[in-house]
């Protein structure tokens, strides 16, 4: 047997569920308390609503985000992890239950990678025990989060990314178990057992690819139970893109949503379905849909949504023209307007970002997106102050440090460069991707211009040993064999004045 054949018959062996019976209502107001509670930063009551709720909704994945930012926020504000008495307490039987009780486990403790692994775990034996629900999605989403998370640890944990691997076959996502996979190779390149399983997963991946096509929204979703469901998830999922398909399934939307005006979830449920047909009527439509719940709750969530949906149309509008730029490069018009149309973008997304942050002032996501707007609109002194506070984001820390480096550099800060980009080396750890050749160009970069400011040849020595790094690495990285030759000449300049 096959270690994929194992791995797929490790989740059959699960006992099947007694089938889950949703209770929307109940969970509604599950959800609204956490929310209110959350709003008010009474963030383990909040908690503790959310997950009541997903008991009674448990694949309601804007529920599951909701939970994870009130993580965020109260990591943010000193909550500590849970302690034994609350460790120790049971939810209930059920694999639902257990999947729960590990969610809010990581809850409060939302930097804690086997906290998360754990969480990824109990999603996919629910999902495989509850034929009804899509606790898949929730599996692919914790994974998601759980793979960069393990190779920003200290040690990187071979063992835990075959885990992950393992738990992504089980839900069909063979995209994710090949980078899962390829991470655990990478740490232990001779390990021909491990590389004849990478090969193993790669052949299953361009196999589901070529019977389900290749969707971007993980392959999980390919990987339905029966055929009425698959038939059902290809169509929600958007596999079907005809435009009678996606009317289908707004005009059952919103069937339901009119049944029940005030059920958030359906009109969310509503608004998803208006989005994916990427009209302007449609989007017309859903931005009334979220306003209206925004005024009517004070819900600022929604007002999110709505500005989403916005950035999303000027991403549209500006690849179109650019398309026309690319069929024509000497057509003036339509450079003058692309060029325009990406101000205005700039703009508008600046706006939007600043008021997110004053919306939710301790979730450093949002800051590190403020301070790119910031940067991109030359204001480095304020992305400074952003990227200064979103290096307390982990999955954001090398990022940031980066385009800190980058806003020193450019106000002729060098030293200060020096240092943050030496940082940002250090918390990235992986040592050949392209964040990591763009901290090590910059570093390299400002090193040359310390060394030509101060005529400094250690400066200039350390840029070239940087230098030389990149070019053993990638000969063709943007124009590093020109920019080693430079130092080189500027070596020699310094050994001749005395520098």
């Amino acid at each position: 047997m096959s270690f994929l054949d194992k791995i797929k018959k490790s989740g059959k062996d699960k006992s099947p569920g007694n089938g889950f019976k949703r209770d929307l209502r109940k969970a509604r107001r599950f959800f609204e308390h956490a929310e209110t509670t959350a709003n008010a930063q009474n963030y383990d009551y909040s908690i503790d609503c959310a997950i009541n709720g997903l008991r009674h909704d448990p694949d309601n994945m804007p529920q599951h985000e909701a939970l994870q930012d009130v993580a965020k926020r109260r990591k943010v504000n000193g909550g500590k992890p849970a302690g034994l008495t609350v460790k120790m307490k049971k939810l209930g039987p059920t694999a639902i239950d257990k999947m729960l009780l590990a969610e809010k486990l990581w809850a409060m403790d939302p930097l804690n990678v086997s906290l998360m692994r754990d969480v990824m775990k109990a999603a996919v034996e629910a999902d495989e025990n509850e034929e009804e629900l899509n606790l898949g999605e929730v599996a692919h989403w914790v994974g998601e989060q759980l793979l960069p998370m393990i190779g920003q640890q200290k040690k990187p944990s071979q063992k835990m990314l075959l885990e992950a691997r393992d738990l992504f076959v089980r839900i069909g996502s063979y995209d994710k178990a090949v980078e899962s996979c390829r991470k655990a190779a990478a740490m232990n390149p001779n390990d021909s057992k491990l590389l004849g399983e990478l090969k193993d997963l790669q052949a299953e991946q361009m196999l589901a690819e070529k019977k389900f096509g290749s969707g971007g929204e993980g392959d999980f979703r390919k990987n339905i139970k029966d055929a009425d469901g698959q038939a059902a998830l290809q169509q929600e999922g958007q596999i079907s893109k005809t435009a009678d398909a996606a009317q289908d399934i707004i005009n059952r939307r919103r069937a339901e949503y009119e049944e029940d005006t005030e059920d958030v979830n359906r009109m969310q449920k509503l608004v998803d379905a208006l989005i994916q047909r990427e009209t302007a009527e449609s989007e017309k439509e859903a931005i009334a849909l979220l306003k209206k719940t925004w005024e009517d709750s004070g819900q600022y969530r929604h007002r999110v949504r709505i500005g989403d949906i916005q950035m999303k149309q000027f991403n549209r509008v500006l690849r179109q023209i650019k398309a026309r730029i690319d069929q024509n490069p000497n057509d003036q018009e339509m450079i003058q307007k692309y060029q325009a149309g990406k101000a205005k973008q700039l703009a508008f997304e600046l706006q939007e970002y600043t008021d997110r942050c004053k919306n939710y002032p301790t979730d450093m996501v949002l800051r590190y997106e403020l301070g790119r707007r910031l940067f991109l609109s030359e204001r480095y002194d304020d992305a400074i102050g952003a990227f200064q506070q979103a290096k307390a984001d982990p999955k954001r820390r090398a990022l940031s440090h980066e385009l800190l480096g980058r806003c020193y550099i450019h106000k002729q800060w060098l030293d200060e460069a020096v240092d943050t980009l030496n940082l940002g080396i250090e918390a990235h750890r992986i040592p050949d991707d392209r964040l990591a050749m763009d901290l090590r160009y910059l570093l390299m970069d400002a090193r040359i211009k310390l060394a030509q400011k101060n005529s400094d040849l250690e400066h200039a020595k350390e840029a070239q040993s940087v230098a030389s790094g990149l070019l053993q690495t990638d000969i063709n990285f943007r124009d590093i064999r020109d920019r080693m030759e430079e130092i080189r000449k500027l070596i020699e300049e310094l050994k001749d004045t005395g520098g």
